[in-house]
């Protein structure tokens, strides 16, 4: 029986992580997938980790984590017979997508009007550095030049008080990791679309654009108050970080005043805590200082895994930064499926990360091992052909009426706060949803409770910043879930929605009776998808997790941070988060698609822990094939050389540069005008240049402390080698590029008026742009959604405001 995404044909090139990264996701879950490769292979297949021994075209352990399920066919799309046989597959596929910069899609043939007029129904995703459009659109990028563009960079690490620091970068490529999570979920959600309408999309997504949301803290900020944050910024609440253990660092985090007096409790409730200075969070961080001299000696008594159970049993959270094999090794991961036994013929039988998110109706699975170059030509046209039986797509209407957005008409239901959840239910909103906050007054979402308003405004529920960003697009309904008729309108409300999402801790939506059993039993083709800490299964189901902390059991933050003392870092925002509501959105985006094609519902059991180790697969996969691990190396990558920041004239001034093929490094040399550079044996391969990095690094920082930022910035792009200043967020909202294509929304809003929010990163070709609302007020759509989903007369209603139901 088909199940998942049987049936759905697509086509993957470019090579970059973030194609790589859309395509698993989708081959992970049954869809076809052929990967259009050059004569050869793809440069990726070269770039490592190799096992211990030396490089292996086939043994490439990020390759083979990232083309699980793939097939491969070897086309020359510089030459126009390699551009037709492309063609063809497109007339093929319903999906192609790709992560060529604009010239490279040019070169290779890659136009979308032309596509299209094949296959109407088509949806092309063209993954690009800055986009289609705009001054920077030719601009070469990597993972470190856009983590610095897009203003996440200039907060990493966060909390530092060494203002000699350079910013640095999360170690891996999460922003083009980050970019194939939301390519993939755009991709389902316009082929939902095409199904539809019979009409395609041309999805012009720019990775820059995705960048700015993840540093919610600075962006929060800015929008609201001007003010600019940066990586020395102090915490807003302690304790909240790394501390030493006997073994290792544990991140301990809270958040709010019962989980500080749990954790004083724990402690044994020593007289010190008492002091009026540790009083309330506000308190503590003022008092930062003298808060740590007590707490580090306690938690230097302990075993960071002894810790972590122990504070996590009384309910606080703390997270050790655990290495990769301690991760491969854990218990809860292993016992809930996340670990599992892959065998690949030039490697032969490793242990590597699982499903992102836990499906109940098991549609993940690894089916076949990445390909060798070619091992499908010849197949390619059959393995696109629809399944047999498979509906036609429906004409396009001949009248020119632009086409709805994908998920016109589908309704999702939120039980959702904070981040994780609300950053779930924004992307299906983008896409066309009508989503239902379900909240209340009684406990006020996180967000909610947020103090930045603002200049000359109170907070207020309706004002804090982040609330405002996470949830446009969305509309708000207060339901008393403490009483029996609370519960009952929101059950009425599941059993006519497509979607619930939650982000409860485990155990709350059971315990409310709006469980998945309770819920399939009133709807049995919902999509439930439950994000929680840890899962809703296995032996620390009950602990808590929180996006920062998570990120340091995920195996990132001991890679993370800088050379001299091999600290881990936190990456500056609660990373777990955004990660988990993404993974979310595009499962429950893959069960949609599935349902409309093959029936039944589906539970997501989703845990911010697995979903950001799916993001470490680098440091992971080094593992798996035997290496040691990494150390933390700043803003260096393990293979490429120069890669780093380097400071410019001016106060705290920085300029990210790297340098990752022979023509990118021929490039700085005649853009430095040392052409001896590109002729020098030491520099002739990413081995040398790496095993020289120190001098490279040396020269290059001479060349850039006598230049202004933007202005060296400009010569290295004018020669093609990715180079981009490091950020604020100031700088962001001033972006030129951003500015061209419309990525700022200012929608109005009833108490804070006209703000400056994010919207989505990617332009449509055919389909309306922009966000359609902004952040609701608290309960503001209550009577309108109980009056037009459930029917409810006025009379009712006021009965039930009258009774505390609608509060």
């Amino acid at each position: 029986m088909a199940q998942g995404l049987e049936g759905v044909r697509v086509v993957e090139t470019g090579g970059g992580v973030a194609a790589q990264v859309a395509g698993k996701l989708l081959a992970d879950l049954g869809a076809t997938v052929v990967k259009v490769e050059p004569p050869g292979g793809e440069p990726a297949r070269a770039e490592g980790p190799f096992p211990p021994g030396g490089p292996h075209p086939e043994a490439n352990g990020s390759f083979i984590f990232l083309n699980t399920n793939k097939r491969s066919v070897t086309l020359d799309l510089a030459a126009e017979a390699g551009q037709a046989a492309l063609a063809d597959l497109a007339a093929g596929a319903e999906v192609v997508l790709h992560d060529f910069p604009p010239a490279a899609m040019a070169a290779h043939g890659i136009d979308y009007a032309r596509l299209a007029a094949r296959n109407p129904a088509l949806v092309l995703v063209s993954v690009t550095p800055f986009g289609l459009t705009g001054p920077y659109r030719d601009w070469a990028a990597s993972d470190l030049t856009l983590t610095h563009a897009g203003g996440w960079g200039w907060t990493i690490p966060g909390g530092i008080t060494d203002r000699a620091r350079p910013p640095i970068k999360p170690f891996g490529q999460h922003v083009l990791i980050q970019a194939g999570m939301q390519a993939a979920m755009a991709a389902l959600g316009f082929l939902r679309g095409a199904r539809r309408s019979g009409v395609g999309e041309h999805v012009d997504f720019a990775i820059h654009a995705m960048v700015p949301p993840y540093a919610i803290r600075a962006l929060g900020v800015y929008t609201h108050t001007g003010r600019v944050s940066d990586r020395f910024t102090p915490r807003t609440l302690q304790p909240n970080g790394f501390f030493r253990c006997t073994d290792g660092e544990i991140y301990l985090m809270g958040m709010e005043e019962d989980q500080w007096a749990r954790l004083v409790e724990l402690m044994g409730r020593p007289a010190w805590t008492e002091a009026p200075e540790f009083a309330d969070k506000t308190l503590r961080a003022k008092h930062m200082d003298a808060l740590h001299a007590h707490l580090v000696p306690w938690v230097e008594k302990w075993s960071t895994v002894e810790l972590f159970n122990a504070a996590q049993q009384v309910r606080f959270c703390a997270c050790p930064a655990f290495r990769h094999d301690q991760l491969e090794a854990d218990p809860h991961l292993n016992e809930r499926g996340y670990v599992v036994t892959h065998t690949h013929p030039a490697v032969g039988t490793i242990r590597m990360p699982g499903p992102p998110v836990k499906l109940r109706r098991p549609w993940w699975a690894l089916r076949r091992p990445a390909p060798a170059p070619g091992e499908a030509n010849g197949e390619a046209a059959a393995l696109l052909s629809p399944p047999p039986g498979a509906a036609a797509p429906p004409e396009p209407p001949v009248t020119g009426a632009a086409p709805p957005l994908p998920l016109e008409g589908v309704r999702v239901l939120a039980f959702t706060w904070v981040w994780a959840g609300p950053f779930c239910a924004q992307q299906l909103a983008h896409l066309g949803a009508e989503v239902i906050k379900v909240e209340s007054a009684h406990r006020l979402d996180f967000g909610r409770r947020g103090t930045c308003a603002p200049p000359g405004m109170a907070p207020g529920p309706n004002r804090d910043a982040q609330f405002n960003e996470w949830n446009q697009g969305q509309k708000s309904v207060t339901l008393n879930l403490g009483t029996p008729e609370g519960i009952a309108l929101a059950r009425d409300l599941a059993a006519r929605s497509d979607i619930v999402i939650s982000n409860f801790a485990t155990g709350v939506m059971d315990r409310l009776g709006l469980g998945p059993d309770a819920l399939f039993a009133l709807n049995p083709g919902l999509i439930i998808g439950a994000i929680s800490g840890f899962g809703q299964t296995g032996p620390y189901r009950h602990y808590m997790g929180y996006g920062s902390p998570v990120t340091a059991l995920s195996g990132i933050s001991a890679l993370t941070g800088y050379e001299d003392d091999g600290w881990p870092q936190e990456v500056a925002t609660a990373y777990g988060d955004p990660t988990t509501g993404i993974m979310v959105a595009y499962a429950a985006l893959a069960a949609l698609v599935a349902r409309e094609e093959h029936g039944g519902g589906q539970y997501i059991d989703a845990a911010l822990w697995e979903s950001t180790a799916f993001t470490g697969f680098e440091g992971w996969m080094n593992h798996a094939l035997g290496n040691e691990a990494h150390r933390p190396m700043g803003s260096r990558d393990p293979c490429h050389a120069p890669h780093n920041l380097y400071r410019c004239a001016g106060d705290d001034a920085w300029l990210a540069v790297s340098v990752r093929s022979e023509a990118e490094w021929a490039a700085l040399a005649r853009a430095l005008e040392r052409p001896e550079l590109a002729a020098d044996p030491r520099f002739g391969s990413p081995a040398g240049r790496k095993a020289h990095e120190a001098e490279l690094d040396a020269l290059l920082g001479a060349w850039c402390a006598g230049q202004e930022r933007w202005a060296a910035a400009r010569r290295l792009q004018a020669h093609g080698v990715p180079a981009f200043p490091s950020v604020t967020m100031a700088e962001v909202f001033a972006d030129p590029q951003l500015a061209a294509r419309d990525f700022f929304t200012r929608l109005p809003h009833p108490e804070v008026g006209v703000q400056r929010h994010t919207s989505m990163p990617w332009r449509l070709a055919r389909r309306p742009n922009g966000v359609r609302r902004p952040a609701p007020l608290l309960g503001e759509h209550t009577d309108e959604v109980l009056t037009g989903v459930l029917g409810l007369a006025p009379e009712r209603l006021a009965a039930l405001r009258a009774a505390d139901v609608l509060t």
